[in-house]
């Protein structure tokens, strides 16, 4: 199977920000190294190296989201789906993300969250946990610092999960626009 099949294809929108599209659950484990068919809008098609994600941090398109998830549910993966509507600021995101997640409602810092976070896997006896974000665009247009922390605070989760070396755990955060 040729590196441009198993890489993800992205399609640059007029705001400038990528996006990939429908893929498989593997395929974003497999990225490093990958080629993929960068699509440009009014340009030809050029082939480049695709850098992975920061992390176990995606963008994907609803309909990419929506894929993989059923993908990820197929393989034993626990998945959560939080709304960037009802997150657009910290107390609101912080009381949403924990009831979505089955968290302690006591969870007011990024402190919190990541430790939360890592104990998921006791929390839902999975050590499998896709997190997608809908809407996510809509944090970034309310409080464009509460999503840059909401991303940077989802790849230190993802790092720290990856880090783990006497436990197996996937930790991976889907941003859908």
């Amino acid at each position: 199977m040729k590196n441009v099949i198993k890489g993800i294809f992205i399609a640059i929108s007029a705001a400038g920000t990528a996006y990939a599209q429908p893929v498989a659950l593997d395929t974003l484990t497999t990225l490093a190294g990958s080629t993929a068919v960068i699509e440009v809008p009014a340009a030809r098609a050029v082939r480049m190296p695709l850098k992975t994600a920061e992390a176990g941090v995606y963008d994907l398109t609803p309909a990419g989201a929506s894929r993989l998830a059923a993908d990820a549910r197929a393989q034993g993966y626990a998945v959560f789906e939080l709304d960037g509507s009802k997150m657009k600021s910290k107390p609101a995101l912080m009381a949403h993300t924990a009831k979505v997640l089955g968290l302690p409602k006591d969870m007011k810092n990024w402190d919190a969250f990541i430790d939360y976070m890592g104990d998921m896997p006791q929390i839902h006896a999975n050590d499998k946990i896709l997190i997608i974000i809908r809407n996510a665009s809509q944090i970034r247009m309310a409080d464009p610092k509460l999503y840059a922390d909401l991303r940077d605070s989802a790849v230190f989760c993802s790092q720290r999960a990856a880090e783990l070396k006497d436990y197996d755990l996937s930790l991976k955060f889907v941003f859908v626009p």
